[in-house]
Parts: structure tokens; C-alpha cells; sequence
């Protein structure tokens, strides 16, 4: 009977920790808008950055006739 009692102390305690952590994820969400200031559709900086070859590339230079997928992602590092 005493370990029956442990267990149900130890379930609870552990149930208790999973409450608390998600309750902390919960409150560290935050409501983003992404990039307010630049519209589907808007123009972008220029944009130029050496290739493997020490030959600098502009965001021209990489558009093909069918256009480019340029695309940013916020890393879960910052």
C-alpha cells in the first residue's frame, strides 16, 4: 500500500511540473506581425553578397525568368 501512495505522490508532482511549464510556454507566446511595413507585393532594399567564387551577386543577378522565392526565417534562438 505504501507504494501505491508514491506512486500517486510521484504522478501528482509530475502533473503538477507539466501544469506549471505549460502555463510558462503559455505566458512567453507573444501575438507577431511580421514585417508590417512590407506588403505582399513591395519592393525590396538592393541586396549584394559574394558568392563562393569571390564574385559579387545582386538580387537581379539571381531572379530567373519565372522569378525567386526569397524567403527569411526568424530562428527559436534569438
Amino acid at each position: 500500500m505504501h507504494s501505491f501512495r508514491q506512486r500517486i505522490v510521484l504522478l501528482g508532482k509530475t502533473l503538477l511540473a507539466l501544469v506549471f511549464v505549460s502555463a510558462f510556454q503559455l505566458s512567453n507566446a507573444q501575438e507577431y506581425v511580421w514585417a508590417t511595413d512590407f506588403p505582399v507585393g513591395s519592393s525590396i532594399i538592393e541586396i549584394s553578397a559574394q558568392d563562393q567564387n569571390g564574385t559579387v551577386q545582386t538580387f537581379e543577378d539571381l531572379v530567373g525568368e519565372k522569378g525567386m522565392l526569397f524567403m527569411l526565417s526568424r530562428s527559436f534562438d534569438w
